[in-house]
């Protein structure tokens, strides 16, 4: 099996698993248990490998646990950070776990020896609290004791049935590690704005990590100031087999629960104790790794303008960190004291890679002055917009900033990497591809110039444009907007108002005709001597499924769409041909509405459409009615709820629901009242489209015409 089946098969197996053992619990709630039984699974097989060094003759989980003298665990733990006696090895207690009373309480007993076996030992602070999210004794796992422990044995049960092709040293991928970021990455889309706090989306941390460590042949280490799960950093370690980081992973968290993720990630990852630092705290108030820098390769996703102590302390201005900036960044917005503290880790040869909100990079004030010490000290590399909709919890487009304090000129480059030659849509998200990267990293190379997408400024220009930072100021945007004629738009305006005006007198002369206070008001001569007679829908249109067309590849190119109506309404007057399917302007009008309540979609009637969402009203070919006056009272209707049934409840009934029809023993005396209703409705639906025409144009007209006015020369150049 190929590595890229073998790694969807794994994605299949694991996400059914956590799914399936979480019950009626949140899967957000509920991925400690998951995350936590896979790491014990892993750090059991890893320590096995370790104690069997490949001898078949040596089965570690069959020995008794008082074989194991003093010094072979003393060796043990300072090679691997930990000791395991084989009873408490994942594979011995999953074996009795369904019939163990005692599992939740000899799990808790398990996990403390783990962790305390690293006590007085240079892992100790690195094995300590792993798994102090995996609480055996969570009202999650059920109000009983005899819950807990059934479903703790369906976790560590579905977990034990991830299969491995050949053995553990000879997968053809990371095993753990790849199920462990993969869950890690579901939950993270799956909770929304809580998941993007601790996992960076995987293509955007392998573009992060390349512009950090781009032709450098060896670093002495990689650092990120808000580490999450370490998704950042690892990506370091999948990327760049052929480089050296000689003295592993740095990175602080101050959140507890993701601190722990990130520790077990790196062990997932392969990544051994002594190669990896992962610390505990505020990042900005307590840094603990001063010690450790500078570090030549830097990469985080700090959180978005989030409220620090700022000048509410005034010891911070001479914080070594902040002190050369001269200003701190604002309390309200942290963003710039994150930038500033990654900067002054840096190495003189290194580089950091930041995600940041777009705001930093044009407001006054402090950060104003930031950016002016940035461009002026030729620290900013790079500026990148990236696309909107890549992150879990937020739709916003967010920029990359790269810092380098090795330089060669006094120029910045800008790019914006929001074209959608740099990323492609997916449901409800934008994605990076390994082409999309490439593209961008090559763009960073090579400093090339390219017409709307980058371009690179000297300092002296960015400092006379206030140092604005912002991508836009310098990349232009590629014009969209058609040449406009303002002739033929005058027209079109002019045109427009005669109708409306013309429109306005008739619908004056209608509405006095149905309001007049004189004899027979138009209502009474409309109904006078008719008989209306509430009849069955059913008896007088067709309701039907649209057949089954397809939307072409020349249409839709290879989305093959399938769009739903809604859009608020209920009822909307389309078109149909029975050759090519749904679209404007043919001569067969159908009512098409949906059966459902899916919202968010729409249709274009342009294209062939397809779906099975969609009903159809058409006329019957022995009945005199009106669609037209059909459409009209099924929008009388409240959109939604329709005589207080729900809409789908409603339409399943379509067919029995009744519609007053004129003299329907008539057919062409009631035709011709019903296409007097609808003529007369007609006006006011023609009025409002005509005023919409108007005000689309002169808002047009006004744009035109603003730039016009606004638009200045001097010596023949625009200014």
């Amino acid at each position: 099996m190929t590595s890229t089946a073998q790694r969807a098969e794994l994605q299949n197996q694991i996400w059914k698993i956590a799914n399936d053992v979480r019950g009626s619990v949140d899967g957000w709630d509920f991925k400690h248990f998951v995350l936590g039984t896979l790491f014990y699974r892993f750090i059991s097989e890893n320590f096995t490998d370790y104690i069997e060094a490949g001898d078949e003759s040596v089965n570690y989980a069959n020995l008794p646990d008082d074989v194991i003298t003093p010094e072979i665990k003393d060796d043990a733990i300072k090679t691997k950070g930990y000791f395991i006696y084989p009873s408490q090895l994942f594979v011995n207690v999953v074996k009795n776990a369904n019939d163990n009373d005692n599992l939740n309480t000899d799990l808790a007993a398990i996990f403390n020896a783990i962790e305390s076996s690293a006590n007085g030992y240079p892992s100790e602070e690195d094995i300590k609290g792993l798994f102090a999210d995996f609480d055996t004794t969570s009202n999650r796992l059920g109000n009983t004791v005899e819950n807990k422990n059934s479903r703790l044995a369906d976790v560590l049960k579905g977990v034990a049935g991830l299969k491995l092709d050949g053995d553990f040293k000879d997968s053809k991928i990371d095993f753990f590690g790849d199920a462990y970021e993969f869950l890690i990455h579901k939950y993270a889309a799956n909770a929304g704005k809580s998941g993007g706090e601790f996992f960076t989306p995987t293509n955007v941390s392998q573009l992060i990590a390349q512009l950090a460590m781009h032709k450098q042949d060896k670093i002495n280490k990689i650092y990120d100031p808000a580490a999450g799960s370490g998704s950042l950093l690892l990506q370091a370690k999948k990327h760049f087999d052929n480089h050296i980081i000689e003295e592993g992973f740095f990175g602080q968290e101050i959140n507890h629960t993701t601190y722990n993720l990130a520790r077990m990630n790196m062990f997932l990852h392969n990544v051994n104790y002594d190669k990896f630092h992962i610390v505990l705290g505020d990042t900005l108030m307590n840094p603990q790794l001063g010690d450790d820098k500078p570090f030549d390769a830097i990469v985080s996703n700090p959180p978005y303008s989030i409220k620090w102590k700022g000048s509410a302390d005034p010891t911070l201005i001479n914080d070594d960190r902040f002190a050369p900036a001269g200003v701190l960044a604002p309390k309200s917005k942290a963003d710039f004291a994150f930038v500033l503290h990654s900067l002054s880790y840096l190495s003189s040869k290194g580089r950091a890679a930041l995600v940041c909100f777009p705001g930093i990079f044009y407001r006054g004030g402090a950060e104003q002055k930031i950016r002016k010490y940035l461009v002026d000290n030729n620290y900013v590399e790079t500026i990148i917009n990236l696309p909107p909709n890549l992150f879990y919890g937020t739709t916003i487009a967010v920029t990359l900033l790269v810092l380098s304090k090795h330089k060669t000129d006094t120029k910045t480059q800008f790019i914006d990497a929001t074209g959608e030659e740099f990323f492609k849509k997916e449901t409800n998200n934008n994605v990076l591809y390994d082409n999309h990267i490439e593209k961008v990293i090559q763009l960073f190379d090579t400093k090339e110039e390219v017409a709307h997408v980058t371009t690179t400024i000297d300092n002296s220009k960015i400092a006379e444009k206030n140092y604005n930072l912002s991508v836009s100021t310098y990349v232009k945007a590629k014009k969209t907007e058609k040449d406009i004629d303002v002739n033929e738009l005058n027209n079109k305006v002019s045109d427009t108002v005669k109708n409306i005006n013309k429109l306005r007198e008739n619908i004056e002369i209608l509405v006095k005709d149905i309001d007049s206070d004189n004899s027979a008001n138009f209502m009474e001569k409309l109904v006078d001597g008719v008989d209306f007679e509430w009849m069955p829908l059913g008896d007088v249109t067709n309701y039907e499924q649209p057949g089954n067309y397809r939307v072409s590849s020349t249409d839709y190119s290879d989305k093959y769409k399938t769009p739903v109506l809604t859009a608020g309404k209920t009822f909307i007057l389309g078109y149909t041909d029975e050759t090519n399917g749904i679209y404007k302007g043919s001569e067969n009008p159908v009512i098409i509405f949906d059966d459902f309540t899916t919202a968010n979609k729409w249709v274009d009637f342009d294209f062939k459409v397809k779906s099975s969402a969609m009903k159809m009203i058409t006329s019957k070919d022995d009945t005199k009615i009106s669609l037209r006056y059909i459409y009209f009272w099924l929008n009388t209707l409240p959109s939604g709820l329709v005589e207080g049934d729900h809409k789908r409840q409603w339409i399943s009934k379509y067919s029995q629901k009744k519609i007053p029809i004129p003299c329907p023993n008539k057919p062409e005396k009631s035709l011709n009242i019903q296409n007097k209703i609808v003529d007369a409705l007609n006006k006011f639906t023609e009025l409002s489209a005509e005023l919409s025409a108007e005000l689309s144009a002169r808002q047009i007209q006004y744009e035109y015409y603003r730039n016009k006015l606004l638009t200045f020369s001097k010596d023949g150049l625009e200014v």
